[in-house]
């Protein structure tokens, strides 16, 4: 069964009413009735099973229980370079239906769409995204959107971090017994051409470990979704 997002201000005292767009997806769409039971989520950690009971103009209903609501421990924050629009995209749709809790864009040596100056336009876009995964895939909370940063920045600033770069002789496994109990890591995924020897290097100094996605060199999109699938399988 679908989900439908339900702004967490709209859920109150046992009841809820969904947005226009929302409204004209359910009865519209999915042609739901009054009567029809519907699962909606709150963006931020909680699930409902609700009844339709008015669907003239905008749907509401009441809220007939909380749904459980899967995730995981470990708080993944996906740090990637500006890629082209489309890979942008299928990286935050794909990675928020993997289970990526953030996602930050990086500038690094190689990085080739400046995106900055237009972050805001950018961001409204990805949010749309994110709520779309977050509906089909039943996930209950809205990953969080980061403002960009200079690669140098976020590695000065510490804290667990690994890297997915083709040139690391060692598996994620390998190296995921130094992060089992981090509460929040971030992967790093290199723009096209991958970084630079100075910047792995510089992150070595700062204690971030690299690993390999295999033996065959991965576009940033299907990079990023490896990685945030094995990372969270693994530390859950």
């Amino acid at each position: 069964m679908p989900q439908y997002f339900i702004h967490p201000e709209k859920i109150r005292d046992g009841r809820f009413a969904a947005s226009e767009e929302e409204s004209h997806h359910i009865t519209r769409v999915a042609r739901k009735r009054l009567g029809d039971e519907i699962e909606i989520f709150d963006g931020q950690g909680r699930r409902y099973l609700a009844v339709i009971e008015a669907a003239v103009g905008l749907v509401s209903g009441k809220v007939k229980g909380e749904l459980d609501c899967r995730g995981y421990k470990t708080r993944l924050i996906v740090c990637f370079a500006p890629v082209s629009r489309s890979s942008a995209e299928a990286i935050i749709e794909h990675c928020t239906e993997a289970g990526a809790a953030a996602f930050q864009l990086v500038l690094t040596s190689r990085t080739q769409f400046d995106w900055f100056e237009f972050w805001s336009e950018r961001s409204v876009r990805f949010e749309t995204l994110m709520i779309a995964a977050c509906k089909q895939c039943g996930r209950a909370t809205l990953p969080e959107l980061l403002k960009p940063q200079k690669l140098d920045d976020l590695l000065a600033a510490g804290g667990p971090a690994v890297i997915a770069a083709w040139e690391a002789e060692k598996s994620f496994e390998a190296i995921a017994a130094d992060f089992n109990g981090a509460a929040e890591l971030k992967v790093f995924i290199g723009p096209e051409g991958g970084f630079t020897k100075g910047e792995l290097e510089y992150a070595a100094e700062k204690g971030v470990k690299s690993f390999t996605l295999g033996k065959h060199t991965l576009r940033a999109e299907t990079a990023a979704l490896a990685a945030t699938a094995i990372i969270l399988d693994r530390l859950g």
